[in-house]
């Protein structure tokens, strides 16, 4: 009878290893209705039941038999694995530490414990469990990759690294293997290495969400959004409905200024269980970078309100309010964020930013250098600390030389890419391909100085190429697309693929027009993309990179001599650059005072962040010596209380009176060239001139004095008035700079005399001649690439 039940037994587990269930599970059920202690046919109950999805069954079968059988380690772990896929981890761990103690040599038992540990959260023991597996012969690529996942979830990414290159080594064709390579690389910031392995792992399972999803992510840790973005639509197609992706897209879609996509994306995101302050914080940031500021500050408003310690949205709030003259409210926000983290590096930039915009410029260095104590490679930080160093008076040449060198150093040259551009044609004189490198094709001053001369080149000697960083674009951007031969959308596209680029479009001279200002590509420009490049206007000073050759110049021996910059200064012939854009704003006749029966009116339209300390000790002692005279000066915020506090305390200091002080915001462009007909005599800061203002002021009629000192920022006046016939406004002292502006307030005759017909004299003079300044481009250019070429 016994030998019966036995056939039996040994049918029923040979239809269930067949996979037929239901003579199987008739046969199992026959043994134990006659033998109820027949642990096999329990187990093979339990079994049956779990190959039909029936665990709820199989869970009393399987205890049923390990009851029956305590040790037959396969029962303890069969039941271990179904208590950890109901949930029950704890139960799970404890069978499975038993079937370890029946069977300690045994690999899957093993590989089964910890599983269940991963379950638990203990990665600790499941990486001792799986240093056990692999010491034994026949560890596979799998078990490596587990325990290289144990380290990496324990922070020890080395080891992790390691053991995920064995895995790829044993199996060159598991994906998984790859996948994690890619993912590790990625933590380590080694996006090139991430990039090869998850392309790798793509290749050998394409229809893998979790591979396209990790390729999205590797994207956009390298600034390529739109990439990024269409690797996380894949994994969307692939179905994958999760919020984490769906705010990717998300994000990614906000980088590339897409805003109808990334708001349905976004909301998509909150749908499926993204915190509603983090919705409005990036919907906050979308606005922002579309330039749309009202916009940007009620979501970022509603994200803060939602949960006050969301120090993203704070951030952004810092930004907004500044772009918006709400000064203190931008202060605020800062101290609010530093309150909570005071190692929030960008909390302390843009305060930093704050203090910056109010001529605050120790304070302001003191933020910087915060920053860059947390991160020693923030290029905003040292960008913004450049920006600081320019506008103060109590910084030289040589500070400003020392620091853009210690940012190469530190930042641009280990991007420096060794190329020889070996297959490039070295003909002297044939045509050049030039790319001009810009955020600011649009109404901005940078495009108003480029617009102008941009369609006046010879075709036969220059081809240009533009790398637009911008996801704002406007009707003179639509003019400057016109005006060129190739336009190249660049900003959802990271450093390294923004360089390749540049390389592949074979670029012999690469402009570069921002410099240190705000949406700039300094990274990109340190990989040496083209043989020369050059840099001009968006930053009147010295990059201190050694990937940069030139940096074009207004005709004067001070700035050729070079001592303030690392590049080899390049004078143009007239003047450092054209002017256009200039709205016809009538002139008003006489002098503003007269005209309006007013005291003498002095002014600066420059932005006060341009007002260092010497500077406002030498306009005090002007106002001193023209008893009543005023002085107009723009602020940022300029009617916020806090800001305008601060300006009567500056002044103060020299007794000074706040009402002599006329003090106004920053205008809408009308508005700002209609403030010059209040103004009698303009005062050019020092040592960062005004440059665009320089111009504007001319045009409508106003000259200047100007105190030029040892650098580019610090000479850009003098250019200025030198090409309107103005050049006894140009003093060599601090002097002579008070004496000049006293005595031309007291001789208005002779005051009169400048004016007059200054707009006249500007229309006929060099700085309103582009097809002079594209001649004298296309010779400069010329020039340079024989030189590179060696002839």
């Amino acid at each position: 009878m016994k030998s019966r039940r036995m056939h039996e037994l040994g049918l029923a587990e040979a239809a269930l290893k067949a996979g037929d269930n239901e003579k199987a599970g008739g046969l199992f059920e026959t043994v134990v209705s006659v033998q109820p202690d027949c642990h096999q046919a329990w187990f093979g109950l339990g079994e049956l039941a779990i190959r039909i999805g029936d665990s709820d069954s199989a869970l009393p079968f399987l205890e049923h038999a390990a009851g029956l059988a305590p040790k037959v380690a396969q029962y303890k772990r069969r039941l271990g694995e179904l208590y950890c896929r109901q949930g029950l981890i704890e139960q799970g761990v404890a069978q499975l530490e038993l079937a370890v103690g029946l069977a300690p040599e045994d690999m899957d038992m093993l590989c089964a414990l910890s599983g269940a540990y991963v379950a638990a959260g203990n990665w600790a023991l499941a990486k001792r469990v799986l240093t056990r597996v692999l010491a034994r012969k026949g560890a596979q690529a799998g078990h490596y990759c587990l325990r290289g996942m144990a380290s990496q979830h324990l922070g020890e990414l080395d080891e992790a690294l390691a053991d995920f290159k064995v895995a790829a080594r044993l199996d060159s064709g598991y994906a998984d293997a790859w996948l994690s390579l890619a993912d590790l690389y990625r933590l380590k910031g080694e996006l090139d290495k991430a990039t090869l392995a998850a392309q790798q792992a793509l290749v050998l399972n394409p229809a893998s969400s979790a591979i396209v999803t990790i390729c999205g992510d590797i994207e956009l840790a390298k600034g390529n959004s739109r990439e990024a973005g269409r690797y996380f639509r894949q994994a969307i197609d692939l179905g994958v409905d999760t919020p984490e992706v769906w705010a990717k897209l998300g994000i990614a879609l906000v980088q590339c200024g897409e805003t109808i996509p990334a708001i349905d994306a976004l909301e998509k995101a909150h749908a499926l269980g993204v915190a509603e302050d983090w919705i409005f914080e990036h919907m906050g940031l979308l606005f922002t970078t579309r330039g749309q500021m009202d916009v940007a500050r009620e979501n970022l408003e509603m994200a803060v309100a939602r949960q006050p310690e969301n120090l993203n949205a704070w951030n952004t709030l810092i930004v907004v309010y500044t772009k918006l003259g709400m000064s203190e409210k931008a202060r605020q926000a800062a101290e609010n964020v530093l309150a909570i983290n005071p190692r929030h590096v960008n909390a302390l930039l843009n305060l930093g930013s704050w203090f910056s915009d109010q001529a605050r410029n120790a304070e302001a260095l003191e933020q910087y250098r915060k920053a860059l104590a947390v991160n020693p490679r923030s290029a905003t930080a040292y960008v913004n600390s450049l920006w600081v160093l320019v506008h103060s008076s109590e910084s030289s040449a040589a500070d400003v030389l020392h620091l853009a060198r210690e940012f190469d150093r530190n930042l641009c040259l280990p991007h420096r890419r060794e190329n020889a551009f070996a297959g490039r044609d070295r003909t002297p004189g044939r045509k050049l391909r030039i790319g001009w490198l810009t955020s600011d094709f649009r109404t901005h001053p940078v495009a108003a100085f480029v617009l102008p001369f941009l369609d006046q080149f010879d075709a036969g000697k220059i081809e240009s190429v533009v790398y637009f960083n911008s996801p704002v674009s406007d009707a003179i951007t639509q003019r400057c697309r016109a005006a060129v031969d190739l336009w190249r959308e660049v900003i959802s596209i990271g450093d390294d693929a923004l360089a390749d680029l540049i390389e592949a479009d074979e670029i012999d001279i690469l402009v570069d027009l921002n410099g240190n200002t705000e949406g700039n590509r300094l990274l990109a420009v340190a990989r040496k993309p083209a043989p020369i490049v050059v840099t001009w206007l968006g930053f009147p000073g010295t990059s201190g990179m050694s990937a940069v050759d030139y940096i074009l110049v207004p005709p004067d021996p001070v700035l050729a001599a070079g001592a303030w910059c690392s590049e080899t200064p390049w004078p143009l012939p007239d003047c450092y650059g054209v002017r256009g854009g200039i709205p016809d704003v009538p002139v008003l006749p006489g002098l503003p005072s007269r005209r309006n029966g007013k005291p003498f009116m002095f002014g600066c339209l420059n932005n006060f962040r341009k007002v260092s300390q010497g500077t406002i000790k030498l306009w005090a002692e002007i106002l001193k010596r023209v008893p009543d005279s005023r002085l107009l000066v723009v602020a940022r915020g300029g009617t916020d209380g806090s800001l305008v506090s601060y300006i009567h305390e500056q002044f103060g200091r020299y007794g000074i009176d706040g009402q002599r002080l006329e003090i106004k915001g920053i205008q809408p462009q009308l508005a700002y060239f209609n403030t010059y007909n209040e103004i009698d005599l303009a005062l050019d800061p020092f040592p960062f001139n005004g440059g665009t203002t320089g111009y504007d002021s001319i045009w409508m009629g106003v000259p200047f004095v100007n105190w030029p000192g040892d650098m580019l920022v610090s000479r850009m006046g003098k250019a200025i008035l030198e090409n309107v016939g103005l050049g006894e406004l140009v003093v060599d002292s601090a002097e002579a700079y008070v004496d000049v502006a006293v005595a031309l307030a007291f001789d208005q005759a002779r005051l009169q005399n400048l004016r007059t017909g200054l707009r006249e004299r500007m229309l006929s003079s060099p700085l309103m001649d582009a097809p002079r300044l594209a001649r004298a481009l296309e010779s400069a250019f010329g020039e340079m690439w024989r030189r590179w070429c060696g002839k």
